[in-house]
Parts: structure tokens; sequence; C-alpha cells
């Protein structure tokens, strides 16, 4: 009776430790997007009603834009937009969690990138081609202080 006990104990303990490294990777995989709160966004010179930026750590690429109730992720260097489903992400507290995964095959038609440094922000220009909006990210960034123009 004790070696059946001891084996399902066994057995047991190991489901147990799979299950938990299972959810600890699908953890990992997940990325969380945290807003941006000083964050300019306009879409053809005009802000819209309903918006957010996130960024995921503290790197701006990739973003994650809100307009409403449509999310596009975007990946500055690479140059591609990606529209994703609201259904896609999770929500944690302010924060937003989504597995990368889950993009699309099939990046969204853009042009006309431009990533500028212009002193207290970083900018970011894009044009949706199939839309023909043009899209202004303008991120906050501290001064480097340690080149004395400031």
């Amino acid at each position: 009776m004790r070696r059946t006990f001891m084996k399902h104990a066994g057995s047991v303990a190991a489901l147990l430790l799979i299950l938990a490294a299972n959810s600890y990777s699908a953890d990992k995989e997940k990325i969380v997007w945290k807003s941006i709160p000083a964050a300019i966004l306009q879409v053809d010179s005009r802000a819209p009603k309903i918006w957010n930026v996130f960024q995921a750590g503290k790197k701006f690429d990739p973003l994650l834009l809100q307009m409403g109730s449509r999310y596009l992720v975007i990946y500055v260097r690479n140059m591609e937009v990606y529209e994703i489903k609201p259904e896609q992400l999770g929500h944690k507290g302010e924060d937003l969690l989504w597995r990368e995964t889950d993009k699309p095959a099939k990046p969204m038609a853009t042009s006309d990138w431009s990533t500028k440094d212009v002193g207290s922000a970083v900018r970011i220009l894009l044009k949706l081609a199939d839309e023909g909006r043009v899209i202004n990210i303008q991120i906050p960034q501290m001064p480097d202080l340690r080149r004395g123009i400031y």
C-alpha cells in the first residue's frame, strides 16, 4: 500500500512540475505592454479621440498603438505594422498582454517611414498606404546631459 502511495505521489509531483513549467513558459512568451504617459499621437495632423501608445520594456521598438478599438503593432526597425484583434490582448491592470506568435502572417502596406531624434522626443512618422493616413508618434526621452548641449 505504501509503495502505491509513493508511486502516485511521485507521478502527481511530476505532473505538477510539468504544469508549472508549462505555465511559466506561456507567461514568458507574452509581451507586457506598458502605457507611455507623455506620448503624443497625431493621425492626419489631428489627435484621435480615443488613443494610447504602449511599449514593451524600456525601448520603443516594438510599439503598440491603440486608436479606438483598433490595435496596431509597430516594428520600427523592420518598418512593419501589423493589425491585431482586440480579442488577442489580455488585460493585467493597466497593462496589456500579447503573444507575439499571434502576429498576422502579412504586415500592412506602409510607406514614407521616418524616425528622428527631435531633442526631447523620438518622432516616428509613417503612412498606412491602403488608407492614406499619416501617423505621427512622438515618444518623450530623457536628454543626454553628457553632450552638454541642453
